[in-house]
């Protein structure tokens, strides 16, 4: 305790800048008696993580050389978080935890309006003897892949310098690992019988999903599509949804055998429907009227999900501790309630014909036909290996998917990464929304940079009375909003559709929604070996193929192969401080026959996506706590025609290539403590096929499609092929300290 307040307080005095200087040993003697005052406290406990940041990112591109674009070239993010998490113990078994977040933005650090001060985390926990536990209030939880589940971005040895600014990232919007962030009330009973019986686990919780919520649907906040009218485009919810879960779990002869039941019921609460007063039509000039919060879906959500599933570990009965050989098979079934909604004519009652209005014009109300979709899924898991202790050891771990095109369960399909463009957002400002298929968007500025509270520039810079319109984005309203790819959110089918068109590729290929991805079949495996902790190895490879065609196209197929290694050269030669060196190739591919085109008057062939990503980094301590760090990544994707028409896009992206990378220096106290001075840079460079727009401008009727920058000239295109290049250079400082 005494060791992890001297770490927050030191970093905590290292990231406030107005702190008076004081010598090293009144710092110490300070720091001595705040600790022995909390100690003295009896039932109450504090840790928490602390956050900072400067970030600096300048955008660079040759191909404006008019200035076209006129918004800033370079944007700068400066924050501090301080994560305080306070434990009060009342009772021995009865423990409150709140967790208090403060943060302030480092360049207006002395304006009072900048700093913010919220509750993050708050609930009550308790235990009844040794066997039941429970909580009320926030808490994390995950069953299995199928049931409760929050499905992560896998990269192969990750380098240093880039995971770690993911793990802010992640740790800013209270992520950890697959468990989803929940709101309500958890029980959990377990009890150990004896060695035949074994263990018995039952578990039971209630939370709240979303809550009815007004959103400004032209805000960034809170919309998937900004300013948009497909179904979910908006994140407002019309009704509370909640989840109500049994989690039933044996398991006997030493724990060596495993059988588990999951029944999980997710729904809209009908009596807590609210509705809203907007313009008519979504247009500021017509009068007010009564609309549903979410005009876009309108209709509950009423889900049930039962999985069952056996298991054992062959090696744990054989009583073999080197020996690795454990299978698990779970089968899940869902009952998800949908709506089709149709127009149908008024029958005007004295007439006997359809009713018109004013206009002439036929009047409809809208009829909605309720359709139980049935799905189900089946998962696999086996590993097979050998260990010997703390020498060596090798295993295969092996999953087996087949999840047909009903199947839904939104809290195992919701990802905790949904790709966005964060950094120089000013630029592409009218187009960031559409994510992977803006003009200026990288899978890197994705997965790494976030921004809690970005405030954008003004379109334009009028002083008329229509310059506060007229300054507005597409994609956002002028005022501040958090800039990040990753969230706990609970996605409604309509949504999860739309994230799916919106994955990216060099990501998300072949399973964007985790192992609960509907509408495909198939496995994957991967080999490990590892000798002590000097190196490790691994090689992976995963082929999966939709259950169901989709309309137009036969059944996809889906490629993923590669491997990677890292090696600790200063412990294999004795040393303490680590050498590491590591690095991964993967690559990825989809393939997609089309059928039915020649009724187009198209030629039917195939539709293919290629993606190599390449990662590679290096990290050395040469001091007792001073290290250096540096990474590299590379993606290139290459799309042939028909994936290009697939898209439905006026100028398709024909290929791409991303390259990052970055070098630091830090300062390590802990895993999770360190202060780290980088500088890296992004390159981009895509190419796309622009023909269909060099045809629309000959004939008169060109339009700017929103995946090309602003200055992009049709007049100058005479090739129909359109290569854009940008980077972003990266100067960043940042402290994480965790206690």
């Amino acid at each position: 305790m005494k060791k992890n307040m001297n770490k927050f307080l030191i970093a905590f005095l290292a990231a406030a800048v107005t702190a008076p200087a004081a010598t090293e040993w009144q710092t110490q003697e300070k720091l001595n008696a705040k600790v022995d005052s909390i100690n003295a406290k009896r039932g109450v406990e504090i840790g928490g993580k602390i956050r900072a940041i400067a970030q600096t990112s300048y955008f660079d591109t040759d191909q404006d050389p008019n200035g076209t674009s006129d918004m800033p070239e370079t944007e700068r993010n400066e924050m501090a978080n301080a994560d305080i998490d306070f434990h009060f113990r009342p009772f021995e078994n009865v423990r409150a935890n709140v967790m208090l977040r403060m943060g302030a933005g480092m360049q207006e650090y002395f304006s009072s309006a900048s700093k913010t001060l919220s509750v993050g985390w708050l609930n009550v926990e308790g235990n009844i003897g040794k066997d039941f536990y429970w909580v009320v209030g926030d808490f994390r939880q995950q069953y299995t892949p199928l049931t409760l589940f929050s499905p992560d971005v896998e990269i192969l040895y990750e380098p240093l310098i880039f995971a770690r600014k993911r793990h802010m990232a992640e740790s800013q919007e209270l992520l950890d690992g697959n468990q989803r962030n929940l709101q309500g009330a958890n029980v959990q009973f377990r009890h150990y019988f004896g060695s035949a019986v074994g263990e018995l686990r039952v578990e039971a919780l209630a939370a709240r999903l979303n809550r009815t919520s007004v959103l400004d649907l032209s805000a960034a906040e809170g919309n998937i599509l900004p300013n948009d009218s497909v179904a979910g485009a908006s994140q407002a919810s019309n009704m509370d949804k909640w989840v109500i879960a049994g989690n039933l779990e044996l398991l006997p002869m030493d724990k060596n055998l495993y059988v588990g039941v999951t029944p999980m019921y997710i729904f809209d609460n009908k009596d807590s429907r609210s509705y809203t007063y907007r313009h008519q039509g979504l247009f500021v000039g017509d009068p007010y009227e009564m609309q549903d919060i979410n005009p876009f879906e309108i209709d509950p959500q009423k889900t049930t999900i039962v999985s069952g599933r056996v298991g054992g570990d062959v090696a744990g009965i054989l009583g073999n501790k080197n020996l690795v050989l454990d299978l698990v098979a779970e089968y899940a079934y869902s009952s998800d309630e949908t709506y089709k909604h149709e127009g149908v004519p008024v029958i005007d009652m004295t007439t006997g014909l359809p009713a018109v209005d004013e206009e002439g014009n036929a009047i409809s109300q809208d009829v909605a036909k309720k359709k139980t979709l049935n799905g189900s899924a089946l998962l696999v898991n086996m590993n097979v290996g050998y260990k010997m202790e703390s020498d060596w050891g090798v295993v295969l771990g092996m999953d087996i998917v087949r999840n047909d095109s009903n199947w839904f369960n939104n809290l195992a399909q919701s990802p905790k990464f949904f790709a966005r463009r964060i950094l120089n957002s000013d630029i592409d400002g009218e187009t960031i929304k559409y994510g992977v298929n803006s003009p200026l968007y990288s899978s890197f500025d994705a997965l790494y940079n976030y921004s809690p509270k970005f405030s954008p520039v003004a379109r334009t810079l009028g002083t008329d009375d229509g310059a506060l319109s007229s300054g507005q984005s597409k994609s956002y309203n002028i005022a501040p909003f958090n800039k990040s790819s990753w969230k706990s959110n609970v996605y409604t089918r309509a949504q999860l559709a739309l994230i799916e068109q919106m994955s990216d590729p060099a990501l998300q290929l072949s399973l964007p929604n985790g192992l609960a991805t509907s509408n495909r079949q198939g496995g994957r495996g991967n080999l490990k070996f590892n000798w002590k902790d000097y190196a490790e190895v691994q090689a992976m490879g995963s082929y999966f193929m939709q259950v169901s065609a989709l309309s137009g196209y036969k059944e996809a197929k889906y490629l993923e192969f590669g491997g990677g290694a890292k090696v600790d050269v200063f412990k294999m030669l004795g040393f303490q401080k680590p050498l590491e060196i590591s690095g991964s190739y993967k690559h990825s591919e989809r393939k997609i026959d089309t059928d039915g085109w020649g009724d187009l008057g198209l030629t039917d062939g195939t539709a293919e996506l290629k993606s190599d990503f390449i990662n590679a980094g290096l990290y050395v301590q040469y001091l007792p706590r001073l290290g250096f760090t540096a990474g590299f990544q590379y993606i290139k994707t290459d799309y042939n025609t028909y994936e290009g028409l697939s898209t439905g896009l006026k100028a398709p992206l024909m290929s791409g290539k991303q390259m990052q990378w970055m070098v630091g220096l830090d300062y390590t106290l802990a895993k999770d403590a360190w202060l780290s001075i980088n500088y890296g840079r992004v390159s981009v460079k895509n190419e796309y096929n622009t023909a269909a727009l060099v045809a629309d401008n000959a004939s008169g009727n060109f339009e700017q499609p929103y995946n090309l920058p602003s200055y992009y000239d049709v007049t100058t295109d005479a090739s129909g092929k359109f290569k854009h290049e940008f980077s972003q250079a990266i100067v960043e400082a940042s402290i994480n300290v965790e206690f």
